[in-house]
């Protein structure tokens, strides 16, 4: 029997979290990646948390509103917590990394929300994000 987990539990979550928010036109976008992340696994999830964390503190960082400021604070402190935990992850001790993965898509997902609402969300750049964690591959081997 396969290990394979699918679809990607960190495209799903993001994806749950920001659709109800989206105009009836980024739904329709949304949409059409059903069928790609349907596609996706658990292989490389680290890397699409990453991703979100990444694209989170750069959002807020671009924002002018001050209510996002406490995002990039708490992102760059789960950072630091990354990084303690990586050594553990190379020799996957029980996916000890994967609350602060959830974390971060959940946190990528918030700012997403806070941004359309606040300028619209033909300003927030959630597909590219998604199109990102989408090229994640699974691992050769």
């Amino acid at each position: 029997m396969s290990d394979v987990k699918s679809p990607s539990f960190i495209i799903s979550y993001f994806v749950k979290e920001i659709e109800p928010s989206l105009p009836a036109a980024e739904k329709a976008k949304l949409a059409n990646y059903a069928p790609e992340i349907a596609k996706t696994t658990h292989h490389g999830e680290f890397k699409r948390a990453k991703q979100c964390a990444e694209w989170a503190v750069q959002m807020a960082e671009r924002s002018s509103n001050s209510r996002l400021s406490h995002f990039v604070k708490h992102l760059e402190e789960i950072r630091k917590l990354e990084k303690d935990s990586v050594f553990g992850a190379e020799f996957n001790v029980a996916r000890p990394r994967q609350d602060i993965e959830i974390q971060w898509a959940d946190d990528a997902a918030a700012i997403a929300k806070s941004e359309g609402e606040r300028v619209g969300w033909g300003s927030v750049p959630w597909e590219d994000l998604l199109k990102e964690m989408l090229a994640v591959e699974r691992p050769e081997g």
